[in-house]
C-alpha cells in the first residue's frame, strides 16, 4: 500500500478554492426557489389560481391570464337594459341586442389574439434548453398558431350570425378557452420557466466534476468520512435535481397538465438548492483541514 502525503496547506487551498466555485450559485438558486411565481398563479383556468402547495415555489415572466378576455357583469347587465327597455320595438330590439353581442365578441376574439401574440413572444424569448428545448418550443408554436386560427375563424362566424348564433359562438370560444386554451397558458409558463433554469443546471454539473476532483484529490492524500459523507450527500442530491429536470422535460414533451409539470420544476430546484447547501458543507470541512 503507498501512502500518500499529507496534503500541503497550498493544496487545500486551491481545493477550497475549487468548492467555493461550486457553491458560489447557491444564491442564485435560493431565488430562482423561493421568489413567488406568476407561472404558479396562472395554471387556473378560468382566473383560478392554483399556488404551488410548499414553502418553496419557482419564479417566471408575467403570461396573461386567461380570464382577462371576457364577458363583465356590466357588459350583461347592458344586454338585459336592451332586452327589457319598453321604448324599442321587437325588431329594434333585436337589431341592437345583436349588435351589442357582435361588438362584445369581437373585442373578447381580439383581446384573446393579444394574449397569444404576447404568448408567441414569450416562446420566442426563452433561453436555449438544447435540442430538446427546441422542439418544445416548435411544439408550443405549433398550437399557438393553431390558437390564432382558431380565434380568426370564430371571429368570422359573427358577419352572418343572428342572435342564437352570437349566443353559440360565445359559448364556443369560453368552452374552448378553458379546456384547450388555459391548458396551453400554463404549459406556455412552464417551458419559460424550465427553459431559464437550464442554465443553472448546466453550471451546476461542472461545479459538480470540479467539486469531484477536490474531493478526490483531498481523499486520495487523506481519507476523510466527514468530507466522502458529504460529496455523496451533494452527489445524490444533484442527481435527483437532475431526475426532476428532466422529468419535467418529459411532462412538457407530452404536454401533461401544467400543474404537474410545474411540481416537478419545483422539485428540481428543492433537490438542487439541497445540493449548493452540501457543497458549503464540503468548503466548511476542508476550511477545517486547512492548517492553522
Amino acid at each position: 500500500m503507498i501512502l500518500m502525503p499529507k496534503p500541503t496547506k497550498s493544496a487545500l487551498i486551491a481545493a477550497a478554492v475549487f468548492l467555493g466555485g461550486a457553491y458560489f450559485l447557491s444564491g442564485t438558486v435560493a431565488l430562482a426557489a423561493t421568489a413567488t411565481s406568476s407561472a404558479a398563479s396562472a395554471q387556473g383556468a378560468g382566473g383560478a389560481t392554483t399556488p404551488v402547495a410548499a414553502t418553496t415555489t419557482v419564479s417566471s415572466s408575467s403570461i396573461p391570464l386567461v380570464d382577462t378576455c371576457g364577458i363583465s357583469k356590466s357588459d350583461i347587465a347592458a344586454i338585459a337594459a336592451i332586452q327589457a327597455d319598453p321604448s324599442l320595438s321587437a325588431s329594434e330590439e333585436v337589431v341592437k341586442e345583436l349588435a351589442l353581442r357582435k361588438q362584445l365578441i369581437t373585442a373578447v376574439i381580439s383581446c384573446a389574439q393579444g394574449e397569444v401574440a404576447t404568448l408567441r413572444t414569450s416562446v420566442k424569448g426563452a433561453p436555449d434548453a438544447g435540442s430538446a428545448g427546441e422542439a418544445i418550443r416548435s411544439s408550443l408554436n405549433g398550437r399557438l398558431d393553431d390558437a390564432a386560427n382558431f380565434y380568426t375563424l370564430e371571429l368570422g362566424k359573427l358577419d352572418n350570425a343572428g342572435i342564437a348564433g352570437t349566443k353559440a359562438i360565445a359559448a364556443e370560444v369560453l368552452s374552448w378557452r378553458q379546456g384547450t386554451f388555459a391548458p396551453l397558458v400554463g404549459q406556455t409558463n412552464d417551458y419559460v420557466l424550465w427553459a431559464g433554469n437550464q442554465s443553472l443546471f448546466s453550471t451546476a454539473a461542472t461545479r459538480m466534476a470540479e467539486t469531484q476532483q477536490a474531493v478526490s484529490f483531498l481523499e486520495n492524500a487523506s481519507a476523510n468520512s466527514s468530507l466522502s459523507n458529504a460529496f455523496n450527500a451533494a452527489y445524490a442530491s444533484f442527481e435527483t435535481a437532475q431526475a426532476d429536470n428532466a422529468a419535467a422535460q418529459s411532462a412538457l414533451q407530452q404536454s401533461l397538465p401544467p400543474d404537474e409539470t410545474l411540481g416537478l420544476i419545483k422539485k428540481s430546484l428543492d433537490a438542487l438548492q439541497s445540493t449548493y447547501k452540501q457543497f458549503f458543507t464540503l468548503s466548511t470541512i476542508i476550511q477545517a483541514l486547512l492548517p492553522q
